[in-house]
C-alpha cells in the first residue's frame, strides 16, 4: 500500500510554507536592515524601530490572517 495522494501532499505543503515561511524571510530581512541600520545611525534609535517595527508587524497579521483563512479552508473541505 503505497501513499495515494501526493499531490495534495504538496499542495499542503505548499500552502504552508506560504502562510509561514514567506513571512518569516520578510521579517528576518527586515530585522537584519533594522540591525544594520541601528549600527550606522544609533541616534535615530527610535525612528529606525518604527519604521521596521510597523513593517514587521502588518507582515505578521497578514501571516496571521493567512494561517487562520488556512485552517478555516482545511476545516470546511473536510466537513463538505
Amino acid at each position: 500500500m503505497g501513499f495515494k495522494h501526493w499531490f495534495q501532499g504538496f499542495e499542503m505543503i505548499l500552502m504552508f510554507l506560504v502562510a509561514v515561511a514567506v513571512p518569516c524571510f520578510f521579517v528576518g530581512l527586515w530585522g537584519s536592515k533594522m540591525i544594520n541600520d541601528l549600527g550606522n545611525h544609533p541616534s535615530k534609535s527610535a525612528q529606525i524601530q518604527a519604521s521596521a517595527g510597523w513593517k514587521i508587524f502588518l507582515v505578521e497579521m497578514i501571516s496571521f490572517v493567512l494561517l487562520i483563512g488556512l485552517f478555516m479552508f482545511l476545516y470546511n473541505i473536510q466537513n463538505v
